[in-house]
């Protein structure tokens, strides 16, 4: 296999050549810039890797794989960005990105997975190459291309601004484009720029978002759960405030982390009730948009009062630090009912979709706007009530846009593989309504109001959960762990 690497530092270049060379049988060619490149091709030798910087004098590593690309059928490219490998929020398991320091075994093996796949077409992972282009400051277009799918992801001063698919728009569209593939072939245009602006929140917020949101829906599938292609370990290290008093609140233990913030549980001393702490990262603080972000979500779910929704108690500022807290559940989301395997009974469904529809059903009649559905922010309670936490949102950006019906769907696929079928009265009639919430055309449930109406009129039939056997007399106490137990 025959490579390229241009690099304008020719001692990373040489160095980059040694290495290949003494790990590899390919042939290993090395110029400086992107003229000797384009000479160096224009000699006729087959080239079946580029391996490029991506920007810098004298070499625009993003027109020079799509120029070379021409020439060469087949040609594969891995780019080396100048930002540092710590400036990532995500990491991609077999990427083709290389910042610095360049990993070389990494690098190695990358090489080895294209000289093994001779012929296959030239493809980036979309969330991998969107980072590089955000971090690397781009502006203009990205054209991705996934077998019949096609999309654009339009980028100003390494800001994501707009996406757009057939069917979609915004974040939704990204989301749709990670679920073609989730890899893509692409072009770029440095001068393309969008007629509209559909995401006004930072890139790293947006990628994250939707790959949370992706991998929620991989929980869905049957089958044992798949690596994740993505990690978000990248995150920095944030101050533990366990075993702290902060404000009127002691912080105990942590409960989650995301990009935005930790959560813990908390007790809010000068009452006595037990809360949901939100702390926003510390890396986030010093921006004064993230932080506004942060506080008009939690203003967004304080102005709520629905039985399904956990209410926000308070939000502000406490020596520097933003924070909000909500209500305490003692429970299990959906998503971790879902991880581990566990079934739920036809009651503890029609609860759950009874909550979801009306509790959506409730904000779209206020015209309020709502995050997009995930299973981790479904509570169940030892009560078996279902319960939403953190889903109203102030920004259009990270609101959920389409249709009410694909979310009932997703609703839908999520519950039939768990919900086991019992001898209580009405079962049968509430998996009919999970198997029609599935559907599309005529007979499909289109809104949250609609499916809140049949939720109501089924639950007036269906029986309660059956009684719990004595864990004793069933054999299985020690594999049991009560929801209500903390520590």
């Amino acid at each position: 296999m025959q490579l390229l690497i241009v690099h304008h530092e020719a001692e990373i270049g040489q160095a980059l050549r040694e290495m290949l060379r003494e790990y590899t049988a390919h042939a290993i060619e090395f110029v400086a810039t992107e003229s000797a490149a384009f000479e160096w091709a224009a000699q006729g030798p087959e080239c079946q890797l580029l391996v490029t910087e991506l920007e810098s004098d004298d070499v625009d590593g993003l027109t020079l794989a799509g120029s070379l690309g021409e020439k060469f059928a087949r040609l594969h490219t891995f780019f080396l960005p100048a930002y540092p490998l710590s400036a990532q929020q995500l990491e991609v398991a077999n990427t083709k990105i290389f910042p610095e320091p360049i990993d070389g075994e990494r690098l190695l093996q990358a090489v080895e997975r294209v000289a093994e796949t001779p012929g296959a077409p030239d493809l980036f992972h979309i969330i991998d190459l969107l980072q590089m282009c955000c971090l690397s400051g781009k502006s203009g277009g990205v054209q991705l291309v996934a077998g019949a799918e096609a999309g654009v992801v339009y980028l100003r001063n390494g800001e994501l601004r707009h996406a757009e698919t057939a069917r979609s728009r915004g974040l939704e569209a990204i989301y749709q484009m990670l679920r073609w593939g989730p890899y893509s072939e692409f072009a770029y245009d440095a001068n393309a720029s969008p007629a509209e602006q559909t995401i006004d929140i930072g890139w790293d917020a947006a990628l994250i978002e939707v790959v949370m949101r992706e991998r929620e829906e991989q929980a869905l599938q049957p089958g044992p759960a798949a690596e994740p292609e993505i990690s978000t370990a990248l995150l920095p290290p944030e101050p533990d405030l366990t075993g702290q008093q902060f404000g009127t609140y002691r912080v105990g233990r942590k409960l989650t982390e995301s990009f935005w913030d930790k959560v813990y549980e908390a007790e809010q001393t000068s009452i006595g009730r037990p809360v949901a702490l939100h702390v926003l990262r510390s890396s986030l603080r010093e921006s004064p948009e993230r932080a506004q972000e942060f506080l008009d979500t939690a203003s967004a779910n304080a102005n709520i009062r629905h039985p399904a929704i956990l209410p926000v108690y308070e939000a502000g500022e406490y020596d520097g630090t933003y924070f909000y807290a909500r209500e305490f559940v003692i429970g299990r989301t959906v998503y971790e009912i879902k991880a581990s395997g566990l079934t739920i009974t036809e009651t503890i469904a029609l609860r759950i979709v009874r909550a979801i529809a009306e509790a959506l059903a409730h904000l779209d009649d206020h015209g309020i706007m709502h995050a997009p559905l995930r299973l981790s922010r479904i509570f169940i309670t030892p009560n078996d009530e279902a319960k939403l936490a953190d889903i109203a949102v102030a920004n259009p950006a990270i609101a959920q846009l389409a249709p009410a019906q694909s979310e009932i769907q997703m609703v839908g696929r999520m519950l039939i593989p768990m919900t086991k079928a019992t001898a209580i009265p009405g079962s049968g009639r509430v998996l009919t309504l999970i198997h029609q919430m599935q559907t599309s055309g005529e007979g499909a449930i289109t809104s949250w109001g609609a499916l809140a109406q049949e939720a109501r009129n089924l639950a007036t039939i269906v029986g309660p959960p059956p009684p719990l056997l004595s864990p004793r007399k069933t054999g299985v106490l020690d594999k049991v762990k009560l929801w209500g137990k903390r520590g």
